[in-house]
């Protein structure tokens, strides 16, 4: 019941700009913003670039929790309001016009305070003194060989983690991060993540001063052999001397179903209590993020339908596994050098299985190894790599009834508490997917304007799709072609000469009629992909633009030239 509400508030913002003589207008061409996020309760000021043009220009979140209100004298500038009670994690922002919509940037709600990058800060003598930890540092390299250095106290045995979200909100490069004690000697080096942003987590050895140093090389990556900078190189760093979390363990939990989770990371020796909490998720994300009191930065746990199991040592031979009921979900660690992990599933004939072992998305040590054995040992499956990243994924059909083991490990051997892992066992059952193009549209009172639907069918999916398109503004109609063969479809947004000004969010669904079957068709967003996901990858609307009628300009009166 919000929806008519929230379109009529756009459209009233968009009759404020249709002001603007419309050959002076351009859909908004905003490239990034700084600072790129926010704690959660807090007011700031965010800017825009390149700024809209004409200004001012409205902005739109993704959650309504986030309000951004362009300041008139100020151009690029938006007074910005996060709301105690809005969800820790990623989020997206437009900025739009009359003419259109800008690319979502994507906007990160935190837990910690936050502070600005103050230059000069490009030597370790000039390093930025960070007086609290933990604290989310908003930078720019904002120029060519730029180096930017931030300097903490610690105490002996204190964790020092920095964690950089640079590539992961869409800035151009590949980013360096180094620490550095009172000396000057380099002590750490973070490597890079399940992406190009590194993470450093180190323990001091002794009380005293220490020195991070941030860079980057620009991304993608050109004959450039200096470290890159530009206005629109932002980052944000969270820094911790405290309780930090890499991960939750189990890594997902069951959707509509409370699960307690065990948050690991560093720091936590003197705060126990702080790394227990308990994951409660209803919606359709595939991914939630989870906050405490006490925490430097929300963690990210995968959300599904299937339900968990945990590991349960010892399982590293057949005689030993445990026998588990699928379809599920099992977490657990390949914890030694040579450890495996084996499960036991009982299978019918026939039955088609799809088995994902994700490890790297959660930036696990564990380089993935599955096979299927049957109780004799005799290997019948192997795969290490054929899933997203480096993880592993096989689809096997069961030759015959009977007990298979599932057997779990490292492809060089190694293990640590680091080798962390999910084994989903799912069966493959046929099912659609849709995506489309382009992620914004703009049509004229009057006229008419496409968007392209593909949809896709998989594992022998044989039902008669239906596509719907919700969130249209008054005025606005969509025609629909058949649907049912899937592949490209042309939907075509009608807008009525009486078509008032709008921009709003619009979702395309496709079902299949009688059926629980839903799907939101995406896009992608963002730049290249070559080094590794982002925050966000893609959306689940459609930006549309109406733009209604030009008024007629008064006939001249009599005598007047025309």
């Amino acid at each position: 019941m919000r929806l008519p509400r929230f379109v009529a508030a756009l459209a009233a913002v968009s009759c404020f700009f249709s002001a603007w003589p419309g050959g002076l207008a351009k859909p908004p061409a905003v490239t990034s913003i700084f600072p790129a996020g926010g704690k959660t309760g807090s007011m700031f000021e965010l800017t825009a670039a390149d700024a809209p043009d004409p200004w001012p220009s409205a902005a739109w979140a993704s959650h309504a929790g986030i309000k951004l209100e362009p300041l008139k004298d100020k151009k690029g500038v938006y007074k910005t309001t996060i709301a105690a009670d809005t969800p820790v994690g990623p989020h997206l922002v437009r900025f739009y016009n009359v003419d259109g919509s800008s690319q979502p940037r994507t906007f990160f709600v935190g837990l910690a305070g936050e502070t600005a990058e103050v230059e000069p800060n490009d030597k370790l003598d000039a390093a930025q003194f960070l007086e609290n930890t933990p604290v989310v540092v908003n930078g720019r390299l904002d120029k060519t060989g730029d180096v930017d250095a931030f300097a903490v106290r610690a105490n002996k045995g204190d964790w020092i983690v920095a964690q950089c979200h640079a590539y992961s909100i869409d800035s151009p490069i590949d980013a360096f991060l180094h620490l550095h004690d009172e000396n000057g000697s380099k002590v750490a080096f973070a490597p890079d993540t399940h992406n190009l942003d590194p993470l450093l987590a180190w323990q001091a050895q002794k009380t005293g001063t220490y020195t991070l140093t941030f860079a980057g090389l620009i991304f993608p990556f050109n004959s450039t052999a200096r470290f890159h900078g530009s206005a629109h190189t932002v980052y944000r760093m969270t820094i911790s001397t405290g309780p930090f979390a890499r991960n939750t363990f189990p890594l997902g939990v069951m959707r509509g179903s409370k699960t307690p989770v065990h948050l690991v990371g560093w720091g936590f020796g003197k705060q126990r209590a702080t790394q227990a909490t308990v994951v409660n998720i209803s919606t359709s994300a595939q991914t939630a993020w989870v906050g405490g009191r006490g925490l430097a930065a929300p963690v990210p746990v995968v959300v599904g339908r299937l339900p968990g199991h945990l590991e349960t040592e010892p399982n590293d031979s057949t005689e030993s596994a445990l026998t588990l009921a699928w379809p599920s979900a099992i977490h657990g660690r390949i914890s030694e050098a040579d450890d495996e992990d084996r499960f036991g599933i009982e299978a019918v004939k026939g039955d088609k299985l799809r088995l994902r072992l994700r490890a790297s998305e959660f930036n696990s040590a564990l380089d993935p190894v599955l096979c299927i054995e049957d109780t004799n040992g005799k290997q019948l499956a192997r795969d290490d790599d054929s899933g997203e990243r480096q993880d592993a994924m096989l689809n096997w059909t069961a030759p015959a009834d009977g007990t298979y083991h599932l057997a779990v490990s490292d492809l060089i051997r190694s293990g640590s508490n680091a080798h962390f892992y999910r084994l989903e066992i799912d069966r493959i059952t046929p099912s659609l997917n849709a995506s489309f193009t382009p992620d914004r549209l703009v049509v004229e009172a009057g006229k008419s304007a496409e968007a392209t639907v593909t949809i896709g069918f998989a594992d022998g999916y044989k039902g008669t799709p239906a596509v719907v398109v919700r969130g249209l503004p008054e005025g606005v109609s969509a025609q629909i072609p058949a649907t049912e063969k899937g592949g490209a479809v042309k939907i075509k947004f009608v807008a009525a000469e009486s078509a008032k000004s709008a921009n709003v969010p619009v979702t395309l669904l496709v079902v299949e009629p009688g059926t629980a079957t839903i799907r939101k068709a995406t896009t992608p967003i963002g730049m290249d992909k070559a080094g590794g996901e982002r925050l966000i990858n893609s959306i689940d609307h459609l930006w549309l633009t109406i733009k209604p009628k030009p008024k007629p300009k008064p006939e001249p009166e009599k005598g007047e030239k025309k």
